[in-house]
């Protein structure tokens, strides 16, 4: 084998797997736009009513409808936000 051909060999694209989502959750739509934008969290439970705006979200915006779903960083995001916001409306920080 020759440098050349070991070269044409490393540098072949491989298939990945894409993490966006293929369809709107909400409307089944396929025109889904990537946006960083602040992300809002309707709280439940003995906090109902009150919300978490999580701001700087990665996530897809459904240009059908405006559904918003965070990408996996986004929603890992989301999560360590929220459960910080809920110690926060509890008084739990230390």
């Amino acid at each position: 084998m020759t440098a050349t051909q070991r070269r044409e060999r490393t540098i072949m694209a491989r298939p990945t797997k894409s993490s966006k989502p293929a369809e709107c959750q909400a409307c089944q739509g396929t025109d889904l736009v990537r946006r960083i934008t602040t992300y809002p969290v309707h709280l439940a439970g003995e906090l109902k009513g009150k919300q978490i705006h999580v701001g700087r979200v990665a996530l897809y915006e459904c240009q059908s409808c405006g559904h918003l779903m965070p990408t996996a960083a986004g929603q890992a995001k989301v999560d360590r936000n929220v459960n910080m916001g809920i110690r926060l409306f509890l008084g739990q920080l230390h």
